[in-house]
């Protein structure tokens, strides 16, 4: 008998039916898992097992700034808490120690994620080792490929560097993620969820933000004529004009209009334009955020279920290229999906490319025909970017643009040849799978000789701030952290096999998300911004000292991508985990909160009504609040925080409302009377707390101002 352990059961029903098709026998639905043949199909849900959290190690709840840092020696892992995952895991404890099974196969995901949910079952439910474990790595979830490979299935000893790097990721994210998330959190007196790859992305984000909201626009000159649909920029050493040169800039263009233009030369040329690769995930993220405005984790979420149901291979891929045994699998796929004999195969090293693949090729539709009607809207939209994407490379038409170049001489004084230059499509080729691609961007019909009309007038302009990033830019980023001008492609994809990214293509979606959900970050219309929370996060890591820059999470990256490689062991990369946090614990700075944040960097606000002591601004993760020093607060609890319930109305306070109330001024709120009718009354503050369950509460008071 030969049990098969699918990642979850969606896999495992599809797993069963293709065994039974080829085999033209019935399968049997039993709790749990799946008789087919020989095979019993059973199926975790995702990770059953997970690792345990620092307080079980000490049988008890512990304070989160106590006993840090911490290092378990072994780590404990331990099944979820469901009923359903401890049923599943008994279940496949006694199939696979049954006398009967003389195999089992590990048919987790093909990646990392799915080599380390079956083999943890393994570890924790097989009890004689000695049995045959074979592995079932499935580049797509059709019913041949599933047959292909279940007949060609390795010992999954060949896949322990991804198990390796598997669980030195979860050590080495555990160790960093509850150490300094209890740390941190217990020095800010907020939750902050701080990570190996979270933190370096809100930072990030955050970097950009900044310098967007510091950038200040410089005014300049660009010298420019535009007549009769051509335009003309003066470019030379110096194309931009300071605004205080006038005079320079009226004489360079009186010199400019002196003389009519004269065409001096003209260069054409035609230039197969190629095609855009292959998707990675990433690369599809980008699109799918830019055309459809989808979240990364919406993208994944989609092209999973498309991958799942047989129709798209593998999704979690960090290249855009084919493996040089695809070939024939590329052949297929075209006898396939080419109806209308448009698609050609193409044997180049542009598409194929064992250099630039790790564990999976690139996104490519299967020989799955599509059922759109059975899609939902942004399945639909998904596949067909992937489906237009595999036309586009493999177009038999060549796309041909007609490219001119000509220059123009303009000026006496300042002489100077201008270039222009336009593109018309000749031949669409691939662009007709865009459709709207095609799009001259021609010039006028010029000629050798001919004398054109010019009018050189300044034109001001200014400096453009940083772009903010977008689903696509940020993807780009992670993937390239530290991508320069002069990068060629091999460059990209050296660093990238060697760890160079920030996170991994099956991880960054989900971290996203968390980022998002944490409050760190926002998404809207395709556009990143730090939120308050996380700006307060990025400045106290940096007042803490504790560096989870790019540049740190890569190095631990790289570190996880030399055990895949054989080059280290799990325990040396987790040691080297260790050895990062003993820095930041071991440095005198990090023993307290760090001082800046209860020093109160403006003047006081004013005087407290209870205690008479200076009221000062502070930031926290959940915005401004006003209290005293950290001297005074020991004696008085008086503290304001900037969103608070008043009679019944949301006030916003800040710094100047505040000084307004200490000194009773009457900053106004807005109010609405047991009639409904809204009006504006002035807020004052009592010189009395209100007292509640032992604490006291700012109490007020209100006076009319005026009725709307």
């Amino acid at each position: 008998m030969k049990v098969i352990i699918a990642e979850k059961p969606s896999l495992g029903r599809t797993i069963a039916t293709a065994i039974s098709k080829s085999q033209n026998i019935n399968a049997l639905n039993n709790k749990g898992y799946i008789t087919v043949g020989d095979y019993i199909v059973t199926y975790a849900y995702g990770h059953l097992l997970t690792l345990q959290d620092m307080d079980n190690y000490f049988g008890k709840k512990i304070k989160w700034n106590e006993n840090l840092p911490f290092y378990p020696n072994p780590f404990k892992f331990r099944l979820k808490k469901d009923k359903g995952v401890k049923e599943q895991f008994n279940l496949i404890r006694a199939l696979i120690n049954d006398n009967k099974t003389d195999e089992i196969i590990c048919a987790g995901d093909a990646d990392r994620e799915g080599e380390v949910i079956v083999r943890l079952i393994l570890r924790f439910g097989l009890k004689d080792r000695s049995k045959h474990i074979t592995r079932l790595w499935l580049p797509d979830q059709t019913d041949k490929t599933i047959v292909t490979q279940l007949n060609q299935r390795k010992a999954d000893s060949e896949y322990n560097n991804l198990y390796n790097e598997g669980v030195a990721r979860m050590y080495v994210d555990w160790l960093i993620g509850i150490n300094l998330t209890r740390d941190v959190s217990s020095k800010a007196n907020s939750l902050l969820n701080i990570g190996r790859v979270i933190c370096p992305i809100v930072i990030e984000i955050y970097n950009r933000q900044v310098a967007i909201e510091h950038f200040i626009p410089e005014k300049y000159y660009a010298v420019e004529s535009n007549v009769n649909g051509l335009k003309l920029s003066l470019k030379d050493k110096k194309d931009k004009f300071e605004l205080n040169e006038n005079d320079k800039i009226n004489l360079i263009c009186n010199d400019l209009n002196s003389n009519k233009g004269i065409v001096t030369d003209i260069q054409t040329r035609d230039v197969e334009k190629q095609s855009p690769k292959l998707f990675s995930l990433s690369k599809l993220q980008g699109f799918c955020g830019k055309k459809f405005k989808l979240k990364p984790a919406e993208t994944l979420s989609v092209v999973q279920n498309l991958y799942e149901k047989g129709y798209v291979t593998y999704p979690r891929t960090n290249t855009e290229y084919l493996s040089e045994n695809e070939k024939q699998t590329v052949i297929h796929l075209l006898e396939v999906h080419d109806k209308n004999n448009v698609l050609i195969f193409k044997d180049s090293k542009r598409i194929f490319d064992d250099s630039k693949i790790e564990s999976h090729s690139a996104l490519m539709p299967t020989d799955k025909i599509a059922d759109y009607d059975s899609f939902s809207l942004n399945e639909k939209k998904v596949y067909q970017a992937i489906f237009a994407r595999f036309n586009a490379v493999f177009w038999k038409e060549p796309c041909i643009v007609t490219e001119t170049e000509a220059t123009i001489h303009v000026g006496r004084q300042f002489p100077n040849d201008l270039k222009v230059k336009g593109q018309a499509v000749k031949s669409k080729g691939w662009m007709r799978v865009y459709g709207d691609e095609a799009v001259d961007k021609a010039i006028p019909l010029l000629s050798i000789n001919q004398v054109l009309d010019v009018d050189f007038k300044p034109v001001e302009k200014k400096t453009q701030p940083p772009k903010p990033y977008t689903v696509e830019s940020l993807g780009n980023w992670m993937v390239h952290p530290f991508k320069k001008v002069n990068d060629t492609e091999d460059d990209e994809y050296k660093a990238l096999l060697s760890g160079c990214e920030i996170g991994t293509e099956a991880a960054r979606s989900g971290i996203i998300d968390k980022a998002i959900q944490t409050g760190y970050i926002s998404l809207n219309d395709n556009v990143y911004s730090v939120e308050d929370k996380g700006r307060y996060m990025v400045e106290f890591l940096r007042k803490s000292n504790l560096d989870l820059t790019a540049q740190r999470t890569v190095e631990l990256q790289k570190d996880l991508k030399k055990v895949y490689n054989s080059k280290i062991t799990v325990d040396e990369c987790v040691q080297n985990a260790i050895a990062f946090l003993n820095q930041y614990f071991e440095n005198a700075s990090n023993k307290e909160m760090p001082e800046s944040q209860f020093k109160h960097e403006q003047e006081s606000l004013g005087c407290c009504p209870w205690c008479n002591k200076s009221v000062y601004a502070f930031k926290s993760a959940k915005g401004l609040f006003f209290t005293h020093s950290k001297e005074d607060r020991e004696n008085c609890s008086f503290s304001l925080y900037e969103k608070q319930k008043i009679f019944g109305a949301e006030y916003h306070f800040t710094n100047k409302k505040v000084e307004a109330l200490l000194a009773h001024k009457l900053p106004k709120i807005e109010l609405v009377s047991k009639s409904g009718a809204p009006y504006t009354a002035g807020l004052d503050i009592l010189p009395e707390p209100h007292e509640f369950n032992g604490r006291k509460y700012p109490a007020f008071k209100t006076q009319l101002l005026n009725k709307k």
